[in-house]
């Protein structure tokens, strides 16, 4: 007897102590969704740009019960971006809860079924087709890419992170040569985004206001700005550069210096 989780089998021998979390993963009494999502108001833009971006989405925050990302602040976490478009749905907010729990209580089983999907999508991908690239942290900041960055040299990972241990990292040429990171703004980590830019790592920064008649300044904390709402494939931004994004939703009505204003630039160095 087994189950599938999209298209991959899993068998049932050997998983008896699964079957609680299993359970709670089917649909119509044997089919799981798919880990990976494909379709992205975002990431789709970079097919223009000849790449097709699968991405892992898990419930933010503690929602689950467990932390997946560590070291944000009170604004990202009221602001995160898990809240827009589709993240409203009941149905995603129950599958990307399913999908935390089993990476924590059943982490082997989760990994096994997310390096198949990768692999399957790498095996899959014609001459002819767009190329391959992988975000695992979509809306979490585990650092889940770097090891199946390892496994899978030939394809792209990336992630943004607000991690200082990841940044170093990174910034020192010690991850994997296919995983690149974008640190990211929380509002309370200025000297560390300034580190970051100073070691030729990027930072994105949610920009709200009128900026002489543009979305955001030309140059922020020193460093030019690029935007960062055409594409998301931050892999392919030059460094340094501060990657800006417009503040959307509730965020462009935000007041705690997690979204730059104008009023705020004398504060955060920002030239013209």
């Amino acid at each position: 007897m087994g189950f599938t989780f999209g298209n991959v089998p899993i068998t049932m021998t050997g998983l008896s102590i699964r079957l609680y979390i299993l359970s709670s993963f089917t649909h119509g009494g044997h089919t799981m969704s798919n880990l990976l999502n494909v379709a992205n108001a975002k990431t789709i833009k970079g097919e223009a740009l000849g790449y097709r971006t699968h991405i892992l989405y898990l419930s933010s925050a503690d929602q689950s019960g467990h932390e997946v990302c560590n070291d944000r602040s009170d604004a990202c976490t009221k602001f995160c971006l898990d809240k827009a478009g589709r993240g409203r749905m009941q149905s995603v907010i129950d599958g990307r809860m399913r999908k935390t729990r089993l990476y924590f209580n059943a982490p082997s089983m989760f990994k096994a079924l997310l390096n198949k999907e990768i692999h399957r999508a790498i095996a899959n991908k014609s001459k002819r087709d767009l190329e391959l690239c992988f975000r695992l942290d979509g809306t979490s900041d585990l650092g889940l890419g770097i090891g199946f960055a390892k496994r899978h040299p030939t394809a792209q990972f990336y992630d943004y992170t607000k991690s200082r241990k990841r940044l170093e990292m990174f910034a020192a040429g010690n991850l994997p040569r296919n995983y690149h990171l974008t640190f990211s703004w929380s509002g309370e980590n200025r000297d560390t985004c300034r580190w970051a830019l100073e070691n030729r790592v990027n930072v994105a920064v949610p920009f709200v206001g009128d900026w002489q008649g543009e979305a955001y300044p030309a140059h922020f904390m020193g460093f030019p700005t690029i935007p960062g709402d055409t594409h998301d494939l931050r892999f392919k931004d030059p460094t340094p550069r501060v990657v800006a994004l417009k503040a959307k939703g509730y965020l462009s009505d935000d007041n705690s210096g997690f979204a730059v204003r104008p009023v705020t630039m004398t504060n955060y160095e920002v030239y013209a």
